[in-house]
């Protein structure tokens, strides 16, 4: 009878729905599960027969409810808000560092000036006189602690790229692994919506790391590569990511791709994670460590050419009063081996004379050359330094702000489409069991008819 044959259809596609939904209601906590809907059709009736309804339904397919540009958007402000989450936290580190008073070259310079200026009061003073030595090997510690942070953190910041090139790395072969099996699956005929739930999640963690674009493929394959161009996965192929170090500084490093047997080369920022480090590395923490590498340089260079031109309570020329690696200023900064007494603070050497020490308290004020602050005096560079830095923080904070919220808003309009709802899940099992009640009420039914037909003989 058409009758049991029409009920069996809506009993089969409404079984169907009922098991999408249970799979919705089970999955409704996993990370990235894009909910499913079963589609059905009517079944028509043969073309002979003017008074059939129809043969019944069918389920025609498993929607993935999902959309393109509301994914898409979500990895672009992934990258975003992963490139300004580094770069507000390198840079608040960096405001921390210049901030506190064991790294204060402000501090250092104005002890170091002060003890000079205590000394004008009685220039053969020989307590006074150590204690311009004793400031002036205090300052030269501030700058190798103040360079030593400045380093451990250069070099944080090419082990935090290690790391993401790898991860990078692994995520782009997860990628071209899934592309292969959605391949296979779609020839198949099969089902894959797992495995597109799966790309999309590795996809999003990618895009943290570095900001990529992708295009679908005819194949159910999808090409990663980055915003310039680069290819990073193409069908079941996944390319490499290289961070070549720089020859002159071993904790830089550039970034190139290798897709098969061919090398590419990138330029600017990647964007994510690498972007920011790399862009904090060169546009901040690199010149800072110039900058105070030349301050230190000028310190000694200025402090011994003005000592150079006095004399001591010796009577003897003068000497240095500190020393310094050229290759490495702020590093290697320290004091020699002078006594107070060979400290030539006099130009004639008479004890009481001050006309050397006089022209070493005005370098506090002599314009020297500092890399990114120009001619300026050596506090001045460094408040300028700390000023500046404060700003880029602030400014960093700020963007990530906007960026986080510009990712959550992303991040809700994805799940608005595609999370599960539990309150949505609910109706459908009862809308479904419903229709699968009434069905098998139109089969018990025309069970009843067939036997009634049947008494009838």
């Amino acid at each position: 009878m058409n009758l049991i044959n029409i009920a069996m259809t809506g009993l089969n596609a409404n079984r169907v729905a009922l098991e999408v939904t249970a799979q919705n209601v089970a999955n409704i906590n996993t990370p990235g599960y894009s909910r499913q809907q079963a589609l059905t059709a009517s079944i028509g009736g043969a073309k002979q027969d003017s008074l059939s309804a129809g043969m019944g339904v069918e389920v025609t397919s498993i929607r993935r409810v999902t959309d393109g540009f509301l994914v898409k958007q979500l990895w672009s402000t992934n990258s975003s808000a992963s490139y300004a989450a580094g770069y507000t936290t390198s840079m608040g580190h960096l405001e921390n560092t210049l901030g506190a008073d064991g790294f204060s070259l402000s501090t250092g310079l104005d002890s170091m000036f002060a003890a000079l200026n205590d000394a004008t009061t009685k220039p053969e003073s020989q307590p006074l006189r150590q204690q311009i030595i004793n400031e002036a090997e205090a300052l030269s510690r501030r700058f190798n602690a103040l360079n030593d942070a400045l380093h451990h953190q250069h070099k944080d910041m090419s082990d935090q790229r290690t790391a993401a090139v790898s991860h990078a790395n692994s995520l782009l072969g997860n990628i071209a692994a899934v592309n292969q099996q959605i391949m296979e699956m779609k020839g198949a005929g099969g089902h894959s919506a797992q495995l597109l739930d799966t790309r999309d999640l590795l996809i999003g963690e990618l895009s943290t790391v570095m900001e990529v674009k992708t295009t679908e493929q005819g194949d159910g394959t999808v090409q990663v590569t980055l915003a310039s161009g680069q290819p990073l996965v193409m069908g079941g192929d996944a390319g490499q990511l290289k961070a070549i170090p720089d020859p002159n500084d071993s904790y830089m490093a550039s970034l190139q791709v290798e897709f098969g047997k061919q090398s590419f080369a990138i330029s600017g920022s990647v964007g994510g994670q690498l972007g920011a480090l790399n862009d904090y590395q060169t546009e901040v923490l690199k010149p800072n460590q110039v900058a105070i590498n030349d301050m230190a340089r000028a310190l000694a260079d200025e402090f011994n050419t003005v000592l150079a031109t006095g004399t001591d309570l010796n009577g003897d020329a003068g000497t240095p009063l500190f020393s310094y690696d050229p290759s490495n200023p702020a590093a290697s900064l320290t004091i020699t081996d002078i006594t107070s007494s060979e400290l030539a603070l006099s130009s004639d050497g008479t004890p009481g004379n001050s006309d050397v020490l006089k022209r070493l308290i005005e370098i506090s004020n002599k314009p020297v050359d500092v890399t990114g602050f120009g001619n300026v005096s050596l506090n001045d560079a460094f408040t300028a330094m700390v000023g500046e830095t404060a700003i880029k923080a602030r400014q960093a904070h700020s963007d990530y702000e906007a960026k986080l919220d510009m990712n959550q808003q992303a991040l809700a309009q994805r799940n608005n489409l595609s999370a599960v709802s539990s309150d949505e899940e609910a109706g459908n099992v009862m809308t479904f069991a419903n229709a699968h009640n009434a069905n098998m009420k139109v089969i018990s039914t025309a069970n009843e008819l067939f036997n009634s037909v049947l008494q009838l003989f």
